[in-house]
């Protein structure tokens, strides 16, 4: 029987680990990006943004939470995928979204792909964008419930 020294057999085990170790090191860091949101009209307050899986429906359950300016919002080293981003603008500064009692925001709000609120909150399909392996740059307008304008005098009605 031939005694194999334990140098040559740590050295082997070695060469063998990154042979397999090696090709992987480019790929995994290649893969994950950045995604960048720009924030369209300057607001004041902190912004709360997060990510979310385009494929969950809804947006009970995101992958990231993060808080900044309006100077813009990064996600960092998010894997390719479809993904959806929500925001608002925390104009008071309490930590929540102030909504009236109907549900309407009365903070600034804005979703990736700028769908329409006419019809209420989108769903995470609505507001899907695909992010590859580069950098994503995300552009969201934001929206905010106009104040009530104050009733006119009608004329000669006690005016």
């Amino acid at each position: 029987m031939v005694a194999i020294m334990p140098q040559r057999f740590h050295r082997n085990v070695t060469y063998r680990l990154l042979a397999l170790w090696l090709p992987t090191l480019g790929t995994s860091a290649a893969q994950a990006a950045d995604i960048r949101v720009q924030l369209n009209g300057d607001r004041p307050g902190v912004v709360h943004a997060s990510l979310h899986a385009a494929d969950d429906h809804d947006w009970t359950s995101p992958l990231r939470q993060i808080r900044g300016n309006s100077d813009g919002i990064i996600f960092e080293d998010v894997s390719p995928g479809r993904y959806a981003v929500q925001l608002f603008v925390d104009s008071n500064g309490n930590g929540q979204l102030d909504v009236s009692p109907r549900g309407i925001p009365q903070e600034p709000v804005g979703f990736s792909g700028n769908p329409g609120l006419f019809r209420g909150k989108p769903d995470t399909q609505g507001s899907a964008f695909e992010h590859g392996d580069g950098e994503s740059q995300v552009a969201i307008r934001m929206r905010q419930r106009r104040p009530a304008a104050p009733a006119r005098a009608q004329p000669g009605h006690g005016g």
